[in-house]
């Protein structure tokens, strides 16, 4: 069990290749989306069931988890119709995710990506962004999602300006 977790956030970045080559929204695409989305929900839980957390082991989940989003943005995104204000709000939202990265850095000498329980919400949202695309309107989902990343990031920010010590595992500043 020492390694199941790291092997989990390991295959999670194998499965980008195909997410990469594959159509998106269609059922091998949507097969391996939902495979990638499981191995993000359940390797950490494993590792703290186990007490198998490490450094590394984080480090490779949130470099997995940065990956995959980006993989999907990069696939997805060219296939919607996107109004103007959000774009603009996207590159608002990378912004602020490179802001908290260089305080981070600045701050603490070493690149920090924390595991919120905000952060957390919002990669499960983006992973459940396929599934309320083909279901609802897309301004609203697409509204929801950057509502649920604004949060996230103004949050990483703060705990990353703001924290003396650093806690990867920081839930957020409403759970201290």
């Amino acid at each position: 069990m020492k390694y199941v977790p790291n092997m989990l956030s390991f295959m999670r970045l194998i499965l980008l290749i195909p997410l990469m080559l594959l159509t998106p929204f269609e059922l091998s695409f949507m097969i391996i989306y939902v495979v990638a989305g499981v191995t993000d929900m359940i390797d950490g839980p494993i590792a703290r069931k186990f007490d198998v957390v490490s450094q590394f082991g984080a480090t490779l989940d949130a470099s997995a988890d940065i990956l995959f989003i980006f993989v999907v943005l990069f696939r997805i995104l060219p296939l919607i119709d996107l109004l103007p204000w959000m774009v603009v709000w996207i590159v608002i939202i990378i912004i602020m995710k490179a802001l908290s990265s260089i305080i981070g850095y600045i701050r603490h000498k070493r690149f920090i990506l924390l595991h919120t329980y905000a952060n957390k919400f919002f990669v499960f949202a983006l992973f459940l962004f396929p599934i309320f695309f083909s279901l609802m309107e897309t301004a609203v989902v697409i509204t929801v999602l950057l509502v649920i990343a604004t949060i996230a990031f103004a949050e990483d920010i703060y705990i990353n300006a703001t924290s003396i010590e650093v806690d990867l595992d920081e839930k957020g500043i409403l759970f201290r």
